[in-house]
């Protein structure tokens, strides 16, 4: 399991000061030449190698020399076979007597070479072995590993005297090739004239590496501007002068990035794991990462990214070593086995698929394996993986499978075997009686067995089946009452609705610990994600940034809430990489605008960037809408600012874009805003979601709103679920029951609403717009005695609405917004916008419009009325215009070419167009 590295407290030598050594470059007497360390799991870890500019030319002549040998030997490896082969052709005999082969008898040179030759082979096999156990592997520390002391007293005397079982040097933890970017470190250093071996230089060599590289690029960093940036500050350290050696900084860097590796379970420290304490003792290094878009916490997921994919391509080898001696079959260790024909029929050994590699990686779920072992240790048989489908709770198990393959789990689950039964298959063509005489039989041949480990994935499935008769139990309470005998041990998973349902408070639920696998969140979930990366990568072709990975999470947390982390950003990277390697070819770079894009297609929710089309029709929200809409200044303006910010981003994202109570007599314009928002806004008024609030004026009525436990669907939750990015206009407000009222106050405040069903429905992304024609009379009285429109909302709002809502939910509102009654003048141009419509549907036609403007008076005129608005004007138009223009059309008399014309007296008049 990959565990994030703990913040480490170092020690220093109050003699050297952390140098390790005195005067004339002898160690220092106080410290042994240790310097500074840290404790670390009751173990002390240090850096004793020093560094010079003469021990690194012998130890590159050394390496030179070895290889030098190496080939030599080889050459004279590969030169005994040619011999031999040569040898063999002269001879030319079907059988060869073995005496042949004593080149003194012979005195054959070239059985000599061959023999020489041989000398060679056991050399290189010689050296091999010897390097392999010279060679200094990290060793992590197993769950429930002891060392051989508790503790060690910070005494430098105790330290120097302690064995090398607790004092750790950790370079010889060190690959290589990293121990070369040391060097290079240090000689950079050594040529500029620096006194130390400081962080960044460190760092600076840390970019030759491929690995480091690919880690950048992974980030999407250029390497040139990061490799300019880091040398720029190089060339600006001041501490000139002196024998360059490594400071106290340096060597707490390579003591933290040996740590690192320990905890991230690497078998060696590579330049990566230097990447995290450089930048921790050096802020310039963070700056400059933050100016490339990169930090600390970046940094660390990548390279997590990249230990799980090292991790992925040895698994294989890995796991046949340390599992040689795990039993490939239901044998345990002492070779004793007891048969399970009947588990074995229903059941899938799943320690055997983790030995083969089967099973999926399984990261960052410490927590929840650490509660699991606690509750085994705490004397329970059975522990409950509670948790929504798609969490993980399959791959935590996966996991436990690998741990108990590579005995890193305690002792009473060591040398055992972890069998998953599929409680489908187990009750599938089988009667009651049958299937728990199935079970009862399994049961008691894992107790006999002695050495298995029973998982059950869905346990509800078996909860309720009885045989019928009076004794009976149903499968779950006999599985319950072997877990309490204590005769199995049983991991079992259920998601948290089935649980309540079926489990809480029953025999099964309570003998077994419940275990809770929340949704993951933040780095936990990166980290999820990126062990799964490798899988699409390597079916589609396709290369996923950092930053694609880092999208997929917040969007899909954002805009996907009827589907759980890690599944749907699974599902979404799958949708990716196939859009994405289909449209640009081998090994094309999937970057956080095709995740937007994606998703966006997916939930209909526009979260890519703004385009400059859109951000023109945002800054200009008000002449658009005004196409559409007379008059009403200011509920036009605050609407706009409105959908800017959101559209911009700059909002409370757990909140509906906005949340606006539209009050005005009837006829005013209110639904007609609500429309032009939709169109503007959305795209379409297709995405306005109507709700006629005087359908729900009855307390029970709330039902056929959200919907009810068995199944009904409500009418908001459902439209809203389906199309979250909308308008939802609740007409008529006040008339709904309070009850009903009170829904909305969570919605405006936490952009989120339960239905019947107990699924969480999505407001976040929804305008909420409430119209009311609460306090209309007054309103049209203060108008006309010229009281402006600020002192008629306040009193509106202290005066009548009081009477009807709470103030609490009228303090929801992001604004109230008064219309004013129309005058005359507005209707006429109300007029004007609706014959316009007239216009464009003849113009489909080929047919001309014109109106003369005595004429549009006229009609205005009619369709006026101080009490009901603009709503007579539509009348007036369908009756005097619209009609007339069908009746024509449909009588012949109106055809392509011609024009129609509402002369002065608004009447119809037709001028027939040239014929052709």
């Amino acid at each position: 399991m990959l565990k994030n590295k703990e913040k480490n407290n170092f020690i220093y030598c109050p003699v050297c000061e952390g140098r390790g050594v005195a005067k004339y470059g002898l160690a220092c007497s106080n410290c042994g030449g240790v310097g500074l360390g840290t404790f670390f799991a009751n173990r002390f870890y240090y850096w004793s190698l020093r560094l010079g500019k003469t021990v690194i030319e012998l130890d590159q002549f050394r390496k030179k020399v070895h290889l030098a040998v190496n080939i030599v030997a080889y050459a004279i490896c590969l030169l005994g076979l040619f011999s031999l082969g040569a040898w063999v052709f002269i001879v030319g005999k079907d059988t060869v007597d073995l005496g042949a082969f004593a080149f003194w008898r012979a005195k054959s040179v070239l059985i000599l070479i061959f023999w020489l030759s041989v000398i060679a082979d056991m050399f290189i096999i010689y050296r091999m072995n010897e390097e392999e156990r010279l060679m200094h592997k990290i060793k992590p520390i197993k769950y429930g590993e002891k060392d051989e002391i508790s503790s060690l007293i910070n005494n430098w005397e105790d330290i120097k005297k302690a064995t090398g079982k607790v004092k750790i040097d950790v370079w010889g933890g060190y690959d290589a090739r990293t121990l070369t970017i040391i060097n290079e470190a240090f000689l950079l250093a050594q040529r500029l004239g620096h006194a130390y071996v400081a962080p960044m230089h460190l760092f600076f060599a840390c970019l030759s590496d491929p690995q480091v590289g690919a880690i950048f690029s992974r980030l999407n960093i250029a390497p040139d501007r990061l490799i300019d940036s880091i040398k720029n500050q190089i060339l600006n350290i001041k501490d000139i002068g002196g024998k360059t050696e490594l400071s106290r900084n340096a060597k707490e860097i390579l003591i933290e990035a040996y740590l690192q590796a320990n905890q991230l379970g690497q078998r060696k420290v590579t330049a990566k794991n230097l990447l995290i304490p450089c930048l921790e003792r050096d802020e310039m290094i963070g700056e400059i990462l933050y100016d490339l878009e990169a930090d600390k916490n970046k940094i660390f997921n990548v390279i997590l990214w990249f230990i799980v994919n090292e991790k992925q391509v040895e698994n294989y080898r890995k796991f046949k070593q340390i599992a040689r001696f795990k039993p490939s079959s239901n044998m345990d260790r002492a070779y004793t086995s007891v048969a399970t024909p009947t588990l074995n029929h229903f059941a899938y050994d799943l320690t055997l698929a983790a030995k083969w590699s089967k099973l999926e990686f399984c990261v960052a779920r410490n927590e929840e394996i650490e509660k699991i072992w606690q509750a085994f240790e705490s004397g329970r048989n059975g522990v409950m993986l509670v948790g929504p489908a798609g969490v993980g709770k399959g791959t935590i198990i996966d996991g436990l499978a690998q741990l108990m393959v590579q005995e890193d789990v305690p002792k009473f689950l060591q040398d055992k075997r972890l069998v998953e039964i599929d409680a489908a298959r187990l009750v599938s063509g089988a009667t009651p009686a049958q299937a728990e005489e199935r079970l009862l039989t399994m049961i008691d041949e894992v107790n006999r067995a002695g050495n298995i480990v029973l998982f059950i994935d869905n346990v509800e499935n078996i909860s309720g089946i009885t045989s019928g008769t009076e004794e009976s139990l149903d499968l779950s309470e006999v599985l319950a009452n072997a877990i309490e005998r204590r005769e199995i041990f049983c991991f079992a998973a259920a998601t948290d609705k089935n649980y309540t349902q079926f489990l809480e408070g029953r025999s099964l639920g309570n003998v077994m610990t419940k275990v809770e696998v929340k949704e993951p969140t933040g780095n936990q979930a990166i980290q999820i994600i990126e062990s799964k990366i490798g899988y699409l990568e390597g079916k589609y072709g396709v290369y996923f940034s950092y930053s694609a990975i880092e999208h997929v999470i917040k969007l899909t947390t954002q805009y996907i809430h009827d589907k759980y982390l890690p599944k749907k950003a699974i599902d979404i990277l799958e949708q990716v990489a196939v859009k994405t390697s289909k449209k640009r070819g081998e090994q094309p770079i999937v970057t956080h605008e095709d995740i937007a894009q994606v998703i966006s297609e997916a939930t209909g929710v526009p979260v890519t960037k703004i385009s400059e089309t859109e951000s023109k029709v945002l800054l200009h929200l008000e002449d658009k809408i005004h196409e559409r809409m007379i008059d009403q200044e200011e509920a036009v303006k605050m609407v706009s600012s409105s959908l800017r910010r959101a559209r911009a981003g700059i909002r409370e994202g757990k909140r509906p874009i906005a949340n606006f109570l539209f009050l005005g007599p009837t006829g005013v314009g209110k639904t007609e805003l609500a429309k032009a928002v939709a169109d503007v806004f959305f795209g379409n008024e297709k995405y306005m979601i109507r709700v006629d609030m005087s359908e729900y004026q009855n307390a029970d009525s709330i039902n056929k709103m959200i919907g009810d436990e068995q199944g009904a669907i409500g009418y908001l939750t459902e439209a809203v679920r389906k199309q979250p990015f909308s308008l939802v206009l609740l007409d008529e407000f006040e008339k709904a029951h309070p009850q009903i009222l009170n829904l909305f106050l969570q919605v405006m405040d936490d952009g989120r609403l339960t239905d019947g069903q107990g699924r969480t429905i999505d407001f976040t992304n929804a305008i909420l717009i409430a119209t009311s024609n609460a306090g209309a009379v007054f309103i049209q009285e203060q108008i006309q005695v010229g009281v402006k429109i600020e002192k008629i909302k306040d009193a509106l709002i202290n005066e009548h609405l009081n009477k009807i809502m709470r103030p609490e939910l009228i303090n929801r509102f992001d604004g109230v917004i008064v219309f004013k009654p129309l005058d005359k003048e507005n209707v006429k141009a109300i007029a004007k916008l609706m014959l316009n419509k007239t216009r464009k549907m003849l113009e489909t036609k080929g047919i001309s419009f014109q109106a003369d403007e005595t004429g549009v008076a006229k009609l205005a005129e009619l369709g006026f009325d101080p009490k009901f608005g603009a709503r007579p004007l539509r009348r007036v138009l369908q009756e005097k215009v619209d009609d007339e223009i069908a009746n024509k059309i449909l009588a012949g008399e109106l055809k392509r070419r011609d024009t129609v014309i509402i002369d002065s007296e608004a009447q119809i008049q037709i001028e027939k167009g040239r014929k052709i």
